[in-house]
C-alpha cells in the first residue's frame, strides 16, 4: 500500500537525505562552509515550524509502512512566508557566519524562483535510492498534486537541474513543458549550481 502523509519532525533522519538528494550541489553551494555541510542546516530547519525546509512544508511517501520518499508542494501565498522564517533559521544556525549563506541563497533564488501569481511549485522531490525505477516518482507527483490548494486558473511549476536527466525525463513524460533554461555561473569554494530548466504544466 502506498500512502502520502504530512511529514513529521520525527522523520528527520530519513527525510533530510531524501530532500538533499533532490539537488546536492545547489544545497552545498548555499549551506556549506568550513564547519558544516548542507544536511546539517537542513536537519536544523526541518524540525522547526515554518519555512521552505520545515517538516510542515513536506509530505512523506510510505510504501507498506516504510518511508520511501518525500516532496513539497506550495503556492505563492504559502511561499511568501518562507523568506523571513528561512532567514531567521540561517541567523540562528550560522550566527556571525550567516551573511555568505544569505548571499548565496539570494543568488540561487534569482534562478530557482519561488512561485508567484497562480503558480504552484513542486519541489524537493526525493525517492530512496533502492526504490527508484518502480514508478514511485510518478505516484508521488500525482499525490502531491492532490494535496495542493489549486484553483481553476492555477498551474504547476518546477525547476530541475540539467544534470538530473532521470528527473527531467520523468517530468517530460508527465506533460511538463520547458519554458526557460537558466544558465548558471554560480560557483564558490565548496560547490556550484548547474544550469536549470523551468518547467510548467497547465491542466484543463
Amino acid at each position: 500500500m502506498i500512502e502520502l502523509k504530512p511529514s513529521k519532525k520525527e522523520e528527520v533522519e530519513v527525510a533530510v537525505p531524501l530532500i538533499y538528494s533532490s539537488g546536492p550541489p545547489t544545497f552545498e553551494y548555499v549551506f556549506k562552509n568550513k564547519q558544516v555541510v548542507a544536511p546539517d542546516f537542513l536537519k536544523y530547519a526541518f524540525v522547526r515550524e515554518g519555512g521552505e525546509f520545515s517538516y510542515q512544508n513536506h509530505y512523506s511517501l510510505y510504501q507498506d509502512g516504510q518511508m520511501v520518499g518525500i516532496g513539497s508542494v506550495f503556492n505563492a501565498k504559502e511561499a511568501s512566508a518562507f523568506t523571513i522564517v528561512d532567514a531567521l533559521n540561517i541567523f540562528r544556525f550560522y550566527g556571525l557566519k550567516s551573511f555568505p549563506t544569505i548571499k548565496f541563497g539570494l543568488k540561487v533564488e534569482k534562478m530557482i524562483k519561488l512561485p508567484k501569481g497562480n503558480e504552484i511549485a513542486i519541489a524537493h522531490l526525493g525517492i530512496a535510492r533502492e526504490f527508484r525505477g518502480q514508478g514511485l516518482g510518478t505516484k508521488m507527483m500525482d499525490l502531491l498534486k492532490e494535496r495542493a490548494n489549486k484553483t481553476a486558473d492555477s498551474y504547476w511549476v518546477l525547476d530541475v537541474s540539467e544534470e538530473n536527466l532521470k528527473a527531467k525525463a520523468l517530468y517530460d513524460r508527465l506533460g511538463f513543458k520547458t519554458t526557460q533554461k537558466h544558465i548558471s555561473r554560480l560557483k564558490n569554494q565548496f560547490s556550484y549550481v548547474a544550469n536549470h530548466f523551468r518547467m510548467e504544466l497547465r491542466e484543463g
